[in-house]
């Protein structure tokens, strides 16, 4: 028998289907086979040697032996290995770690070539495969297996769902990291930022400005967060700012003003300080504006944070991030190129692009009854704040059914007009009625020292991604950074404010056009740009790096480790309706408990009475 007739034949006994999608792969031009100087064969994938040129299997000895000492360190009880190449590495790894290997190899044409090379049938009889970027579905013992259609994620081996909750270090294998196109680097990332998969829950405290463009992402990062399964925290400082407002009551001059507004920060940023010593998060994420100063972050990290900024503002107009951004661990940004070298210039934290987003939940397609449609339809609108470009440029407009929504429009006497309640704020929910009621949505970034669009234009603000949630057709301002993110068969870009006139112009001639961008336009954003994708990013990267420091830090136990220590049992029984990575903690079983009908197990009674005895007796004594 030949070796990939008895590598198949390995496989089929687990997972049949799998090796069907296997044998109907094709394997492409760029996918290589050649000799090491050992004699042992070489995969190269599009320029790529996925293993050592001279030696290839002693290069996976080595390899593995780094790869073992992370998981001893680590405790791990489970190693995911994203990439295969020929499995030398996994071979290795697979005779010193005696727990689970989870193979991570989404071109299906390398397990052609391998299985066609390389005898890998004991490794096929021991490892975990899966063939998707996105992690598999998870569950505990006893699940049916995951084969389906080519596209899904399958795993064999056990041929049962890839266990939730396990201890697990996720190991990306660096020459496949090296291959064109991001495919490794996506289920890198998906694998490190997911709690269930990394079997490790996070706890996470993010932390929003008093108010601005970058509160409700706050809202939206921590709503994603949760989502990947990670114990989320939202500290909401935005009932501060009244009080922040009311220092102007003082009638204190510029300087004693701007001294009064410092020291309300730091009192804020104290208290960002005392939610941290009470949550003991692993990671703090603040978005851009936070109130938090060197000396607050500085006492942030002595209580075992990991700090992170997301500076989802233009970092030409606000440069505080000057005097902070030594004090963070990690900073993203929505700029590329010269705001990456400003900040790699005065801090060593790990700086890295991160554009906004939209939240499925929140921007989407909404149908109107009539009574919304008059109060929020108009062929044309713009929703937002009244900077001087837009004042200009929207006078152009003024010809068409156009309305202006949003704040600081006072003394834009020609749009006077049409800008709707005097001005007044629009709430998120009345934005999107706004998108979804607009036959054109304007959409020009502001700009305080340039008239109409922007030449110098970078980032790309979150009202873009909004816009595409909801369906919704706009015409946007050319940005230097718009093209990886949108084309122009989803989004109208216009170069100049009259490129902008005359793009509206014609699309509200022609519906059907814009119909059919504002479909191809959301289909993009939901396969891309929702808060989650950026989130898990975010994380994957964090994680990437601190993985075993967030491994090593003591936590609760969760209870999937109850389930695993426990078995069958009662209270196993009654813990399998929980997530495994949910902490083991009396007050999260109780809420359960309290929220089910029904007479009381054996299991509920017990938790109950320890709960109310904690309460009665002990709790005053933790305080």
């Amino acid at each position: 028998m030949t070796l990939r007739g008895e590598n198949e034949r390995v496989l089929a006994a687990r997972v049949p289907a799998l090796v069907a999608a296997i044998a109907a792969a094709e394997v492409p031009p760029t996918h290589v086979i050649a000799q090491a100087a050992s004699g042992a064969p070489l995969l190269t994938v599009a320029g790529v040697p996925l293993q050592h040129r001279g030696d290839p299997a002693q290069d996976g000895v080595r390899w593995a032996r780094g790869a073992a000492d992370r998981l001893a360190a680590a405790a791990a009880t489970r190693a995911v290995v994203v990439g295969l190449g020929l499995g030398y590495h996994v071979e290795a790894l697979a005779a010193r770690f005696a727990g689970t290997i989870v193979v991570v190899e989404p071109d299906l044409a390398i397990w052609r070539v391998a299985l066609a090379t390389r005898d890998l049938s004991a490794l096929l009889a021991r490892i975990e495969i899966v063939t998707s970027i996105e992690p598999p579905a998870t569950s505990e013992p006893g699940a049916g297996d995951t084969v389906g259609a080519p596209s899904e994620a399958r795993s064999s081996g056990t041929g049962r769902r890839l266990r939730a909750g396990e201890r697990t270090r996720v190991l990306g294998y660096a020459p496949a990291l090296l291959v064109p196109g991001d495919a490794y680097r996506r289920a890198l990332t998906a694998w490190q930022a997911s709690a269930t998969h990394l079997g490790m829950r996070l706890k996470i405290l993010v932390v929003s400005p008093m108010y601005g463009g970058s509160w409700p992402i706050a809202g939206y990062a921590a709503r994603a967060l949760a989502t990947l399964g990670h114990e989320t925290h939202l500290l909401d400082l935005s009932p501060f700012h009244d009080a922040f407002r009311a220092l102007e009551r003082f009638g204190a001059r510029r300087a004693r003003r701007s001294a009064l507004e410092n020291r309300y920060c730091e009192t804020l940023g104290d208290g960002v300080v005392a939610a941290v010593e009470a949550i003991e998060p692993d990671v703090v994420l603040a978005l851009a504006q936070a109130p938090l100063g060197p000396a607050a972050l500085d006492a942030i990290a002595a209580a075992g944070a990991v700090r992170v900024l997301w500076f989802v503002e233009d970092y030409r107009v606000l440069t505080y991030w000057r005097e902070v951004a030594a004090h963070y661990d990690y900073v993203f940004t929505i700029q590329e190129d010269e705001c990456l070298a400003a900040l790699g210039a005065v801090t060593a934290a790990r700086v890295a692009y991160l554009p906004c987003g939209f939240d499925p939940e929140i921007h989407r397609p909404l149908s109107l009854d009539a009574a919304a449609r008059a109060e929020y339809a108009s062929e044309v609108a713009f929703v937002g704040a009244g900077y001087r470009n837009r004042r200009l440029a929207f006078r152009r407009f003024l010809d068409t059914d156009f309305r202006i929504w949003g704040s600081d429009w006072a003394g834009a006497a020609d749009l006077g007009r049409v800008v709707q309640r005097g001005g007044a704020r629009i709430t998120t929910e009345e934005s999107v009625r706004i998108f979804n009621a607009v036959d054109v949505n304007l959409n020009l970034h502001s700009s305080t020292y340039h008239d109409g669009v922007d030449p110098r234009g970078d980032f790309v603000n979150p009202r873009t991604f909004e816009l595409a949630g909801c369906g919704a057709f706009q015409v946007v301002d050319r940005r230097s950074l718009l093209p990886p993110l949108f084309d122009e068969r989803e989004l109208a870009i216009a170069a100049t404010v009259a490129d902008m006139r005359e793009l509206t112009r014609h699309y509200l001639a022609h519906p059907e056009e814009r119909v059919a961008m504002a479909d191809r336009a959301r289909r993009r954003a939901l396969a891309e740009h929702t808060y989650g994708h950026r989130v898990e990013r975010l994380l994957g990267t964090v994680i990437g790096h601190e993985q075993d420091r967030f491994l090593g830090r003591a936590r609760l136990a969760t209870v999937g480790d109850v389930v695993r220590s426990e078995g069958r049992n009662a209270l196993g029984r009654f813990l399998d309706r929980f997530d495994p990575t949910t902490p083991f903690a009396l007050d999260r079983l109780v809420a359960s408990i309290v929220e089910h009908d029904g007479a009381l197990e054996e299991p509920e009674a017990i938790l109950l009475f320890l709960h109310q005895f904690d309460e009665m007796y002990l709790r005053e004594y933790r305080a």
